[in-house]
């Protein structure tokens, strides 16, 4: 008995070996992320809109002039905001029925992403920065009227 005694305690701590957990796998936390993201969501006025040319492969741009934005955006409520060659063949836009083409003056929405940027950044630095970005999506709602 006393010889098969440690035979039985180490079979009965293999299972445990082969279920016990090992450390956790790193997730990647902040450190490993960069900046987060966040949605910038501006409407208003659109207007000099150029679509992406695919025989060229030339990318197009639009002018927007902020009426309201969500909370990211709120510093440039009243500006006007050109995105020159950021609307590429990955943007995303949405017309009205029966509607081709973006005509200056009508009503939309324009959406990027950006890195978070301070609260105390400039207005004309926020700008700088977001009409370099690619637009992800570009909302027309129509005409004012």
């Amino acid at each position: 008995m006393k010889k098969l005694l440690p035979f039985v305690i180490a079979a009965l701590m293999i299972p445990g070996v082969a279920l016990a957990k090992g450390p956790k796998p790193d997730k990647g936390g902040p450190a490993n992320h960069g900046k987060a993201k966040v949605q910038y969501v501006l409407k208003g006025t659109l207007s000099a809109s150029t679509p992406f040319d695919s025989s060229t492969s030339t990318n197009g741009s639009i002018t927007i002039d902020v009426m309201h934005s969500n909370r990211h955006g709120r510093a440039l409520v009243g500006q006007s905001l050109t995105f020159s060659g950021e609307v590429a063949s990955n943007t995303k836009v949405v017309l009205p029925d029966g509607v081709t083409v973006i005509t200056d003056g009508d009503r939309g929405i324009v959406k990027l992403r950006a890195p978070k940027e301070p609260k105390d950044i400039n207005t004309s630095d926020l700008a700088a920065i977001l009409t370099v970005l690619p637009v992800r999506q570009i909302i027309d709602h129509g005409s004012t009227s």
